[in-house]
């Protein structure tokens, strides 16, 4: 392939990047919905259904709410209001889509700016931990592979 093919190819692709990134953020004016079947505690599948449902409680810093598990997976609706200790999942993978909010989440300490509707993949092994910079709570719909049963986090050292 020529250089000038592979910038024409470039280009294109930066366009439909951008394209997609402007549709996913004017998509993400409302409240997100999570589309699952059946949701516990919430009378539909919006965001705002299930925090009005299930607030943080103000002496608590973080809230994971378990909405479902599969053989393969499960998911959670996590809030934090400022931040999470560096940790380690040494066998779980997770994608986090941060639906409110905005902050920093630290990957092997390397910051990287999240806001609502932002994806991050954290492997296995990978210390991380986010930092919330608004003053609400953040909101994030979390997905862990194989299924999270809370005994999977390890410290881990970091400065943030």
């Amino acid at each position: 392939m020529s250089p000038a093919s592979r910038t024409g190819n470039g280009s294109r692709l930066v366009v439909i990047l951008a394209i997609t990134c402007w549709g996913l953020s004017t998509s993400c004016a409302r409240s997100p919905h999570i589309l699952i079947p059946e949701i516990r505690g919430a009378s539909d599948d919006s965001v705002t259904a299930l925090l009005t449902a299930h607030p943080l409680p103000a002496d608590q810093n973080i809230s994971a709410l378990l909405l479902g598990r599969t053989d393969a997976l499960s998911y959670h609706l996590v809030q934090i209001r400022d931040r999470e200790q560096p940790h380690v999942h040494a066998t779980h993978d997770l994608a986090v889509t941060l639906l409110r909010g905005k902050g920093q989440l630290y990957v092997r300490g390397e910051p990287r700016e999240m806001h609502a509707g932002d994806v991050a993949v954290v492997p296995h092994g990978t210390a991380h931990n986010f930092v919330n910079s608004d003053s609400a709570p953040a909101v994030a719909f979390v997905t862990f592979a194989p299924p999270y049963d809370g005994t999977d986090q390890v410290p881990a050292s970091a400065t943030h």
